[in-house]
């Protein structure tokens, strides 16, 4: 299987190293598109007026490209050089950090494997649930599984599969996830002599299903969800009369 591997954490990143390592001892062909620098929290923003600056990097013998955009530039300049030689999938990650609850918003892992699927490729998105240069070979085991049994159930187009590992030890299984509430927090800031720099708040909404992304994490397991493109809320509009009028 041939696996298109981006992340939103940069091409020096260990995460990267990993799920790239465990695809290519697993069998597949991998071929790296990944930020030239960090561009977490940059969600599923794209380039339009600069050009993308693609470079062939040296990488333990796979083949690489920093790119100079954002994550989701990575995974649809990607599929284009590669569309002769079309990839089965796309992994993003392994991300540095958990990507539950509001934070899929915000998350560039999940950006380019949302971009993936938008493109027509069955995406994936893989996070450590730890800001940790270390400990990645769960996930990046489970994350090459997840490669293989998402091209077996492929999701419609612009939906993905969204994958927390616990940090530090061996999950006790994978479990269907909803999205939790985490990353709701109070807006806090504090001043420093160049600016003003988020501080994470006391979260708004507390978390209460068992089985969500981050309560699943917490007690041990690896937490899989489905997310979609389409944010259209299934909240039916109040009435709107009043809107009319004088229209």
């Amino acid at each position: 299987m041939h696996i298109l591997i981006a992340n939103d954490d940069g091409i020096r990143a260990a995460g990267l190293r990993a799920l790239s390592k465990a695809a290519v001892e697993a069998g597949h062909r991998v071929t790296i598109f990944a930020p030239d620098g960090e561009r977490s929290a940059a969600s599923h923003s794209i380039t339009l007026k600069n050009p993308l600056r693609v470079e062939r990097v040296p990488y333990d013998g796979i083949s690489a490209y920093s790119v100079s955009g954002t994550p989701a530039d990575c995974a649809r300049v990607g599929l284009h050089f590669l569309r002769d030689d079309m990839p089965d999938c796309v992994l993003a990650g392994i991300n540095k950090g958990a990507n539950r609850g509001a934070a899929i918003l915000y998350s560039g892992t999940v950006g380019a494997a949302m971009e993936a699927s938008l493109c027509g490729v069955p995406g994936a998105a893989v996070s450590l649930c730890k800001f940790a240069d270390d400990g990645y070979e769960y996930a990046a085991a489970l994350g090459v599984r997840l490669a293989e049994w998402a091209v077996k159930h492929p999701l419609p187009l612009g939906e993905i599969y969204n994958l927390n590992v616990p940090y530090g030890v061996k999950p006790r299984g994978v479990r269907a996830a909803s999205v939790s509430y985490e990353y709701i927090f109070d807006p806090v800031y504090a001043e420093t002599p160049e600016g003003w720099t988020m501080v994470v708040g006391e979260n708004v909404v507390p978390e209460t299903d068992e089985n969500s992304d981050l309560l699943l994490t917490l007690a041990g397991y690896a937490s899989l969800s489905v997310l979609s493109w389409n944010l259209q809320a299934a909240t039916p509009l109040p009435n709107f009369d009043e809107l009319n009028e004088g229209c």
